[in-house]
């Protein structure tokens, strides 16, 4: 864990130093969630349709895994409602969710409130029903401008598709804001709550993010319980699940160079791991997307990923590297390739390559 911790640490220094040069700001897909944003839109509408999809082909050598095929990676239905000027609406539907990408499944399902009005650039926000969970900042950014290809392997694990069910209040503008919720323990997608018999949990959320100059970044936390879930002869008890989160951003106006870290520590149990009780964990990640030219980008990551920072030799790494080309204001083309070492897989598995490219379109 201090060796992922240092790795990190000095990536970050050596991306801060590194010069920048002018250029435009590449085309965006659309804002982050989960913050308060000043709208232009009508003050009432029957709403607006959108999507998103991403098709591609990925391979891998790592052995037991399936490689060498095609896949719906992501498949969006976005419906967007005006109610007033106070009060907008959204229902985002996933078409490629489950094991083989063919099960419908809601994702985002939300009311929000501003007091103020949608088109004041700040004031208070209130929000209700499925969102994604407000940790960090990979967690809340949007899926369609991500350049990199997949969130952390720690996100992943911990927080299944992102979503979650809950309440947030905050206050701010798009740059500088605190907020506090509660939340259902569980994401949608996490392996202990597709069982019905799974019990409920809410935890309280709560965090601020500010931005000055080239620099933003935030804090962020949620403490509580991990359900007990009960499935057969599965019996795992309720523990501990709890994160805290510091995240970083380097990006000067008109510079080719936008660095992104993130830090995470917590304690929880790996879904349906053999061991029920809560191992203390951490997580990190840098991500560099150098725009050389406004529609060309390289993308540079390294992750690290420590289960159980008690035991010494389980820390998983991952190295990538990718290039993303924007061939119109919607349509994008992504080619990737990470290297990972993964201690808990078995003897044979611990080091592979994944390679992917991807087809995003956004309507």
């Amino acid at each position: 864990m201090k060796r992922g911790l240092f790795s990190l640490a000095a990536l970050s220094l050596v991306c801060v130093g590194f010069a920048s040069d002018t250029i435009f700001e590449p085309a965006k897909f659309e804002v982050p969630r989960n913050m308060p944003v000043q709208s232009s839109a009508p003050t009432k509408n029957y709403g607006t349709v959108g999507g998103l999809l991403q098709e591609q082909f990925f391979g891998t050598d790592q052995a037991t895994k399936n490689s060498g095929f095609f896949r719906t990676r992501r498949a969006r239905l976005i419906y967007n409602y005006v109610g007033d000027e106070k009060t907008t609406a959204k229902l985002m539907v996933e078409f490629a969710s489950g094991s083989n990408q063919t099960t419908a499944q809601v994702r985002d399902a939300y009311v929000q409130y501003r007091p103020n009005g949608t088109k004041e650039v700040s004031g208070p926000t209130f929000m209700i029903g499925a969102q994604n969970m407000p940790l960090g900042y990979e967690i809340n950014y949007s899926t369609a401008n991500m350049l990199w290809l997949e969130r952390s392997v720690y996100e992943q694990t911990f927080f299944n598709s992102e979503a979650g069910k809950g309440f947030l209040y905050q206050n701010g503008d798009a740059s500088n804001y605190w907020f506090v919720g509660a939340f259902d323990s569980l994401t949608v997608n996490d392996p202990e709550q597709v069982d019905q018999t799974t019990k409920g949990e809410v935890l309280p959320v709560g965090g601020v993010r500010m931005k000055h100059g080239a620099f933003e970044g935030g804090l962020s936390g949620m403490a509580g319980k991990r359900p007990s879930y009960v499935s057969g002869a599965v019996n795992l008890a309720s523990t501990d699940r709890r994160f805290f989160y510091a995240d970083l951003r380097w990006h000067p106006e008109n510079s080719k160079l936008d660095v992104r870290s993130e830090y995470m520590i917590g304690k929880d149990r790996v879904p349906l791991a053999a061991a029920a009780g809560a191992n203390p964990t951490s997580g990190g990640h840098v991500n560099i997307d150098y725009h050389f030219t406004p529609t060309d980008t390289f993308i540079g990551r390294y992750e690290m990923f420590d289960r159980n920072t008690d035991v010494s030799g389980d820390l998983q790494t991952l190295y990538g590297l990718a290039f993303a080309k924007e061939l119109a204001s919607n349509l994008r083309v992504t080619l990737g390739t990470d290297w990972n070492k993964n201690p808990n897989n078995a003897a044979g598995q611990r080091s592979y390559r994944t390679i992917t490219f991807r087809v995003q379109l956004k309507f």
